[in-house]
Order: structure tokens, then C-alpha cells, then sequence
């Protein structure tokens, strides 16, 4: 019943993209690009999309689980396949890509293997960072199940245990942990509950006080800490999932994997679009956001856009780039801005 729902749900993805229908709303507005990338996935194993970003060259690396071939690299423009590659990880979950020095590399967690290892763009293998044993949060490897890293411009990272115990460890470039915060640690807010950080992101645009931001999946909300581990403040998304948020210059991108998710894992999703304020400007795949009094009202997904948006990225354009949960005839969309 679930594959059912899940073909069906595609084949209105392809009924959106040949009708051109506009997504979004006042300045972000979207149209899917029909077929893109299609040919190109068709020549490769994918199993479930889980994150996609843009390189320094505007080319396309697609994160999968499938450990045939975890990196799909297509060119942004045509969707044509350019390589693929195999880090041989069959949890992949989260990437992330970081400059380093004069190169771009490559940070991705895996969720089966319990660690995160660092690559080159071409595949090859940097540095593993296993679980932090040295805390004793873990009786063992298998209670750590990483999800994503975000990272600081001086080298230092962050790895959030979205999958595991839901702390949040805070690396050296070398790798040597410096803190760790967040699970059952402090006291009120200062607490990330399950199932929480999924995903986020290192807020900069202030540097006098970056944030941790921080996409806390089923509690339908967006948790904002100090870099030390402070909580500051939370934003409710009610009827969405956040499952990652991706900065764009003034604004921030959050995939929604389902609008009734978890109660029904069934119900598929959408993108908001925030601004500095956090408030939605722009809904894609769902009906513009609603605030009475300032409070922001449950949302719903269109239902015929997206299936599970997992991870997001976008290019110099302004284009986005959708990576799928749980979608095998759409583990991939390509969305153009209309101008």
C-alpha cells in the first residue's frame, strides 16, 4: 500500500511538471522542470535521496543510500549524469560541502555505520570520525546514528545525532572533540528531544553572534542555539516536518518531508521559504502560510508537487534542487525561479 501511494504520488509530480504549474509565492516563485535528470538517474542505482548540494564548478552531487554508487554528480543545467561514485555506505544520510584551504571536500554521516567520513569530491577517503566513545552518552556504537554536520569558517564542525540520542558534538578541524550539548544534557531548552536535529545549519550573517540553527524534524520546530550551546529561541512549524535548512543570503530554505509526518508517514510534503525573522514568504508545494495574531497557522502540502522532501540546494540562479525521501520515480526534481 505505502509503494502504491508512492507511484502514485510521482506520477502527479510528472503531471505538475508538464502542465508548468507556478509554485510558491511573491518573489519565489518555482516551476518544476519536467524530466530533468531523468535519463541520467536511469543509468545509475538509487535507492532513497537523502541530500544534494552545488559545488564551486555549479556542478549537481546527489547523496544516496544505495552503496552502489552514494555520489551521483550531474551537470546543474541539463541534468546529464558527468560520474558517479561509491563511498560504500549504506546509511548515508546527511553531506555536506566545505571549502578547505584550496580544495572542496566533502562531510557525510551514515546512520548504519555510525560515524562520519570525510572525502574528496572525486571519492576519496580523508578522515573517519567514529562515535564519540569518550563521552559515555553511548553503551555502544549502534546508540549513535549521525545525520548531519554543519561547520564553521574557521575549520571547526558540529555533528548532530538526529538518528541516535540527539546530541549535538562540537569537533576541532583535526577531529578532536571539544564539547558536546543538547540530548538530555541541561535543563529545559537547552534539551533536544526525539526525534529532534535532523538537520540545520550555522547561521553567520551576524558574526558577532552566530546561531546554530537547528531543523527539529517531529517536533514540527526550529530550535536557534549560541555556538556553545545555548538555546535562544524556537520558531513552530506547525503541519510541517523540518527536516534540514539550507541559508540563502537573506533568507533560509526548509524541506518539510511530510505535513502529517509522523502520525502519518504517508503524507507528503513541501518547501518554505523564511526570512531573517524566520517568517514564510513563500510556500512551494503548499498553500501560503497563514499568521493570525503573529502566530503562524497549521500548514498542508498541496499533495500533488512532492513526495518526501529530504534535502535542498540551490544555485546561483536561484534554483532549487529537491533530493527524496521514499520517492523512487522522483528522487530528484530540479526547480526553476521565475523572474
Amino acid at each position: 500500500m505505502i509503494r502504491l501511494f508512492v507511484l502514485l504520488a510521482a506520477c502527479c509530480v510528472t503531471t505538475v511538471s508538464i502542465a508548468g504549474e507556478i509554485l510558491g509565492q511573491g518573489e519565489f516563485r518555482y516551476r518544476v522542470v519536467p524530466g530533468w535528470g531523468r535519463e541520467a538517474l536511469a543509468q545509475v542505482n538509487v535507492k532513497n535521496g537523502h541530500a544534494v548540494v552545488v559545488d564551486n564548478s555549479g556542478r549537481l552531487l546527489f547523496l544516496t543510500d544505495d552503496p552502489r554508487n552514494n555520489v551521483i554528480i550531474l551537470d546543474s543545467q541539463s541534468g546529464a549524469l558527468i560520474k558517479h561514485w561509491t563511498a560504500r555506505m549504506p546509511g548515508a544520510h546527511g553531506m555536506s560541502v566545505v571549502n578547505e584551504g584550496n580544495r572542496e571536500v566533502l562531510f557525510i554521516t551514515d546512520t548504519q555505520l555510525h560515524e562520519v567520513r570525510k572525502l574528496t569530491l572525486e571519492g576519496e577517503e580523508l578522515a573517519v570520525f567514529p562515535w564519540p566513545e569518550k563521552t559515555k552518552l553511548y553503551a555502544d556504537a549502534k546508540e549513535y546514528r549521525p545525520s548531519k554536520t554543519i561547520h564553521f569558517a574557521h575549520g571547526d564542525f558540529c555533528v548532530f545525532d538526529g538518528y541516535g540520542k540527539d546530541y549535538i558534538f562540537h569537533y576541532q578541524p583535526d577531529g578532536t572533540l571539544l564539547r558536546w550539548w543538547g540530548g538530555t544534557l541541561g535543563e529545559g531548552e537547552d534539551q533536544l528531544k526525539h526525534w529532534g536535529p535532523h538537520g540545520g545549519a550555522l547561521d553567520g550573517r551576524d558574526p558577532a553572534n552566530p546561531r546554530i540553527i537547528i531543523a527539529m524534524s517531529d517536533q514540527q520546530e526550529i530550535k536557534r542555539f549560541t555556538a556553545e550551546g545555548r538555546f535562544v529561541d524556537k520558531i513552530p512549524m506547525p503541519g510541517g516536518n523540518p527536516r534540514d535548512i539550507v541559508l540563502w543570503g537573506e533568507y533560509a530554505i526548509v524541506p518539510h518531508l511530510g505535513d502529517q509526518w509522523p502520525k502519518d508517514k504517508n503524507a507528503p510534503g513541501f518547501i518554505s521559504i523564511v526570512d531573517r525573522e524566520y517568517r514564510i514568504v513563500s510556500n512551494i508545494g503548499a498553500p501560503p502560510a497563514m499568521y493570525e495574531n503573529g502566530v503562524l497557522q497549521p500548514m498542508k502540502s498541496d499533495g500533488t508537487t512532492f513526495i518526501h522532501p529530504h534535502g535542498v540546494a540551490v544555485d546561483g540562479e536561484g534554483n532549487l534542487y529537491v533530493a527524496q525521501f521514499s520517492s523512487p520515480a522522483a528522487p530528484l526534481l530540479k526547480l526553476e525561479r521565475l523572474k
